[in-house]
């Protein structure tokens, strides 16, 4: 039996845009459908005043700082690291309210918060963290919302395999010149919203698909600064195979894709991801760029936030560390999940990804 499900991340889309991937995406989940196209219907109004009001004062907005990015595939520790950057009160970044529900974030903040706040309690279908209105969300899931031009379309229209089409949006730079203005122009166009809404600060962005396009970031933002980390990719694997299975079965329109060709595709985009992220890592300058690696973070939290803040020359950790040190003790209890590597799954890993191991000096299980 069809069901609706009440948090699903295309309801705040804009409604011009829900329709442009509901004509090119087949729908079998038609409840699921009709109620999307609804609800995008009814905040369409809405929405569309807010964007006449403030669209001048938004268009203004420089996004003068940073931003800094957080990079690295799914799963590799960017969400622990980027709620614990953003206890510093001086960065900007997208909350639940601005990301799902952007284009209503303003006229209808308040609803959209007390509508939020019941709608994404529990734990996230991934691992056992909680959604909460005061920690960052990726904000590519905003762009989504008014674009085409989105990975994460391709969990909501997997279409047994062949929605992984969305993959090459994530490789903007390889795109035709026409792909590639509308998506700077979405882009462009939600972090300029975010710093006016921030009154002007840097922004502190995470989402993994951004490791992929480090050289077009830098492009269009010169003062850009980027943290990557990395992990263990047998861990980061299985953790991000079990997230889009998971994620797939909350959101998906159509026919969801089998479990293998969800490891194939993890794979493969994480074998594409590296390969073109080492290269453009190794253009940056030193003072924009740092490596760290999860393990080794995990042991230290704060000195490895201190060690972040002076490679990348970035003042007020002092300033901050009362906030990084609540939240790591709001934290000390989190559970990670843990997940049985198949051998038929180490040895596709084995296959694709040895440069990774090489590179980052993980050692290779071989039976």
């Amino acid at each position: 039996m069809e069901k609706i499900n009440l948090s699903h991340n295309l309801l705040g889309c804009r409604f011009d845009n829900w329709l442009r991937l509901k004509r090119t995406n087949p729908i079998t989940n038609k409840k699921q459908g009709r109620f999307i196209t609804l609800v995008t219907f009814v905040l369409g109004l809405p929405a569309l005043l807010e964007w006449l009001i403030f669209y001048i004062p938004i268009r203004r907005t420089r996004v003068k700082q940073g931003p800094v990015y957080i990079v690295g595939y799914w799963r590799s520790g960017t969400t622990f690291l980027q709620n614990l950057l953003t206890r510093d009160p001086q960065y900007g970044w997208f909350d639940p309210v601005k990301t799902v529900t952007f284009n209503n974030c303003i006229l209808l903040k308040h609803m959209m918060e007390k509508l939020q706040k019941r709608l994404l309690k529990g734990a996230r279908p991934m691992d056992n963290m909680e959604y909460e209105l005061n920690l960052p969300m990726e904000e590519v899931f905003a762009q989504a919302t008014i674009s085409t031009q989105a990975i994460s379309h391709m969990l909501v229209f997997p279409d047994g395999g062949k929605g992984a089409k969305y993959i090459e949006t994530a490789f903007i730079d390889e795109q035709d010149e026409t792909r590639q203005r509308e998506w700077r122009k979405a882009y462009d166009y939600i972090l300029r919203k975010v710093t006016w809404l921030s009154k002007g600060k840097a922004l502190l962005l995470k989402s993994p698909e951004n490791t992929c396009r480090i050289g077009e970031l830098k492009r269009c933002y010169p003062k850009a600064k980027f943290i990557n980390i990395y992990r263990n990719p047998y861990k980061v694997i299985m953790s991000t195979v079990n997230m889009f299975t998971k994620e797939m079965e909350l959101l998906c329109l159509n026919t969801p894709a089998p479990r293998e060709v969800i490891e194939d595709i993890s794979i493969e985009l994480f074998e594409r991801i590296y390969r073109k992220a080492f290269k453009e890592l190794d253009h940056l300058p030193r003072e924009d760029r740092i490596d760290i690696c999860y393990e080794d973070f995990c042991k230290d939290p704060l000195g490895y936030v201190k060690m972040i803040y002076d490679r990348l020359e970035i003042g007020g950790f002092e300033e901050a560390r009362p906030y990084f040190e609540e939240h790591l003790e709001s934290q000390k209890n989190y559970q990670k999940n843990v997940f049985t590597l198949e051998p038929a799954l180490r040895d596709k890993i084995n296959s694709r990804l040895g440069f990774y191991f090489d590179h980052y000096g993980y050692e290779m299980i071989t039976d």
